[in-house]
C-alpha cells in the first residue's frame, strides 16, 4: 500500500507536466521540448524571490508567474512566427530545444550546477494505518488534483474548454469557422506554462533541482504521454499514474538506476502492442488527415 500511495503522489505531478505538454502538442502539433525551459527557471525564480525575504506565497506566484509568461513568449516570438512562416514540424522542435538550451545555460551560469532545494529543516510525517505520509507529500497530492480535477472541469463544462477541444480535433475548420486560432493558441501555450510551474515547484520543494534536469523531466511526460494515449487529454493522466506506480515499484524491488530503463520499456511494449496508446483510438484516414 505503501509503494501504491507514493507511485500516484509521484504519478500526479508527473501527470501535471504530461497535461501541460498535452495542451500544446494537441491543438497546435508543437512538440514543446522548451517547456523543460520553464520547468529548469521556475524554481530558480522562486528560490531567487525566496533569498529577497519574499513571503514563501509570494515569491510561488511570483515563480508560477515567470513560468507562464515564459510560455506566452515561446508561442509569440517563436512558434507563432515559425506557423505564419508555415514552418515545418522539424522546425518547430529545434527551435523550442533551442530554447530550452539557452534558457538551462542561462540559469547555470547565474545560478551554478549544483542541486538546490526549496525546502527547509526535516519535513513533518504522519502515520496513517501502515502508511507513512510526509507533510510535502500530502501538499502535492491536494494540489495536484485540485489542479488536474480544475483543468477537466474546465476541459469539459466551460465554452472556452469546448473551443480549445474543436481546435484540437480540426485546427483549420476552427480557423474556418471564423474563430480567433491565435488567441487559442496563446491559451494552450499559457495554461501549459502554468500547469508546468506547477509540477516544478512541487518537485523542487520535495526533492530539490537543479539547472540540467528539465529535458529528462520533459522526456519523461511525453513517454506518459504516449503511453495513455497522445490523441486524449485523458491519456497522459492515465499514462502519468501508470509510471509513477511502476517506478516506485521498480525503485523498491531493484534500484532507481532502473527506473528508467523500465520506463522506456514500458513504452517499446506499448507502442508494439497498441500504438495508439491505452486509452488512444484509430481515426479514418481521412479524418486523421
Amino acid at each position: 500500500m505503501q509503494i501504491l500511495i507514493n507511485g500516484i503522489i509521484t504519478g500526479l505531478s508527473l501527470a501535471l507536466l504530461s497535461v501541460a505538454f498535452a495542451t500544446v502538442y494537441l491543438p497546435t502539433r508543437v512538440f514543446y521540448l522548451a517547456l523543460g525551459a520553464v520547468y529548469t527557471l521556475v524554481p530558480f525564480i522562486a528560490l531567487a524571490c525566496l533569498q529577497c525575504s519574499m513571503p514563501f506565497y509570494i515569491a510561488m506566484l511570483a515563480a508560477i508567474l515567470t513560468g507562464t509568461v515564459l510560455s506566452l513568449g515561446c508561442e509569440f516570438f517563436n512558434h507563432q512566427i515559425l506557423e505564419a512562416k508555415r514552418a515545418s514540424s522539424g522546425a518547430h522542435l529545434i527551435s523550442s530545444l533551442g530554447i530550452y538550451i539557452v534558457v538551462t545555460q542561462m540559469a547555470a551560469i547565474c545560478w551554478g550546477n549544483e542541486t538546490k532545494v526549496l525546502r527547509t529543516g526535516l519535513d513533518n510525517v504522519q502515520h496513517l494505518s501502515s502508511v507513512i505520509l510526509t507533510q510535502t507529500q500530502e501538499i502535492s497530492f491536494v494540489i495536484a488534483s485540485s489542479l488536474l480535477v480544475a483543468y477537466y472541469v474546465w476541459l469539459c463544462r466551460s465554452k472556452v474548454g469546448l473551443l480549445f477541444r474543436a481546435m484540437a480535433d480540426n485546427p483549420a475548420e476552427f480557423a474556418l469557422r471564423g474563430h480567433n486560432l491565435h488567441a487559442m493558441r496563446m491559451t494552450s501555450f499559457g495554461v501549459s506554462g502554468f500547469l508546468c510551474s506547477v509540477s516544478s515547484l512541487l518537485v523542487a520543494y520535495d526533492i530539490g533541482f537543479d539547472a540540467h534536469g528539465g529535458l529528462s523531466s520533459i522526456l519523461l511526460a511525453v513517454v506518459a504521454v504516449i503511453v495513455g494515449g497522445r490523441q486524449s487529454f485523458a491519456g497522459p493522466l492515465a499514462g502519468a499514474i501508470i509510471l509513477g506506480v511502476v517506478r516506485c515499484l521498480i525503485v523498491w524491488w531493484l534500484s532507481a538506476q532502473w527506473a528508467e530503463a523500465f520506463t522506456f520499456g514500458i513504452l517499446a511494449l506499448v507502442l508494439l502492442v497498441r500504438p495508439d496508446g491505452l486509452l488512444g483510438c484509430r481515426f479514418r484516414l481521412e479524418a486523421a488527415a
